[in-house]
């Protein structure tokens, strides 16, 4: 067997999954942890895509845009993939992933604006890991590319309520039941407080139950549920609680919200600027009413569809107390499988929607055949996206701008929020 090659090589620029690429022979060197204008020497590894993964074993030379990572965790947890690059240059980096997506389905950059980014310590939701390795019980995130966890003691990407738990919740990961596969700890900052929940798979007992509302009062916590598929609430001091255009929605346990309340600000704004001109709008895939609520609170009837129960249920019961201020109706759909045609659309001056990563390719192809004057798109996946706005604009619509949001600082993922008008 051939020992593992060595070599050294410049990063020109970085990959989709934040790689730095480089070029040794004329084939592609993907190397992690690389910035553009390093001269690096790495161990060349597998073939992967166009070209051979490598792991990087000392930077020779480092580039402009490389800085001190501040995170101890960094290199070991999977979660951040580019604290080894200057802020600009994240932002630069997170446009192009925009351009080049859209560049693969016909599309210029010309619409695509700066990316906004948010700060900080900001993030208001996350999930741990918890496994028993061995007898040692570790709470943390997956190391990159494993199911290894890597134990944490805080976090500088989250909201410090969030960070401040962290150790608490280790010492309290001690009393639990872990299966084989572990269990996932969720929290949210609400309005209200913390709300946590703890995706164990047994029963639980009377002992446990004491425990963990003890726990929840300890550290006065709003509420903390239980429970893998269908969370159950153990203790609700208050009710968790999150505000979308002045209206006050109990967030499904574990449910989905934006991952900071700073770029559902930046989102919801650009939607709503959008869409000022449109009195009866669509919310396609809707969740609690993060989009819906604000459009109402403006004076807009919004139409909310999504194929999650229980948000439909959080929304409904978030209109009914707003006492007839909105005007909000929330309907069950599961538009992936059950997309509305374009006869639905009659009527509708405007959508918003706001699928999951892989996109809305049934109800692009719908929304294309009907008369909707205006779509506000907000994407998690610049792929997707493109796909579903190439099949927009081949249907008579126009990509008038591209917002790219930096939601999640030092990761290789984007946010965006796209704005189409029918021609």
């Amino acid at each position: 067997m051939n020992a593992p090659q060595n070599i050294e090589l410049e990063i020109d620029r970085l990959g989709g999954r934040a790689d730095g690429i480089g070029k040794d022979q004329g084939q592609k060197i993907y190397v992690p942890f690389t910035a553009p204008g390093d001269r690096v020497r790495v161990r060349l590894g597998e073939i992967r895509d166009e070209g051979i993964s490598a792991k990087l074993i000392e930077v020779l030379t480092a580039g402009p845009d490389r800085v001190e990572p501040p995170c101890p965790y960094f290199l070991t947890c999977g979660g951040c993939s580019v604290q080894h690059l200057a802020p600009k240059a994240e932002q630069v980096w997170k446009r192009q992933l925009v351009v080049d997506a859209l560049g693969r389905r016909g599309f210029g950059e010309e619409t695509v604006a700066e990316t906004l980014t948010v700060p900080l310590n900001s993030r208001r939701r996350t999930t741990f890991t918890v496994v028993n390795a061995g007898g040692r019980i570790l709470l943390g995130y997956l190391a990159r590319g494993s199911h290894r966890v890597v134990p944490v003691q805080s976090c500088d990407v989250l909201d410090p309520s969030l960070s401040e738990l962290i150790q608490p919740l280790a010492a309290l990961a001690h009393d639990l039941p872990i299966s084989k596969k572990g269990l996932n700890i969720s929290l949210t900052k609400t309005t209200s407080g913390l709300d946590v929940v703890i995706g164990g798979r047994k029963e639980l007992t009377l002992e446990l139950r004491e425990r963990l509302a003890s726990f929840a009062r300890q550290h006065d916590l709003a509420r903390l549920s239980w429970g893998a598929k269908h969370p159950e609430p153990v203790v609700a001091q208050r009710l968790p609680s999150v505000e979308f255009g002045g209206v006050a929605v109990e967030p499904v346990p574990g449910g989905f919200l934006q991952a900071s309340a700073a770029a559902e600000a930046i989102l919801t704004e650009h939607v709503a600027d959008h869409l000022s001109d449109c009195e009866k709008l669509f919310d396609l895939f809707a969740g609690v009413g993060t989009f819906a609520l604000a459009l109402a609170s403006r004076g807009a009837r919004v139409t909310a569809y999504d194929g999650d129960d229980a948000a439909v249920v959080a929304l409904t019961g978030a209109v009914n107390r707003s006492a007839g201020r909105i005007s909000v109706t929330a309907q069950l759909r599961d538009l992936e499988r059950n997309s509305l045609t374009p006869d639905e659309f009659k009527d509708i001056d405007g959508v918003v929607l706001d699928p999951p990563r892989a996109g809305a390719k049934g109800q692009c192809a719908d929304l294309a055949s009907s008369g909707i004057r205006k779509i506000a798109y907000v994407s998690c996946a610049p792929g997707t996206f493109a796909r579903d706005a190439r099949k927009l604009v081949d249907g008579g619509y126009a990509l008038i701008s591209v917002v790219p949001i930096n939601q999640f600082p030092w990761s290789s993922h984007v946010e965006l929020i796209g704005c189409f008008e029918r021609v």
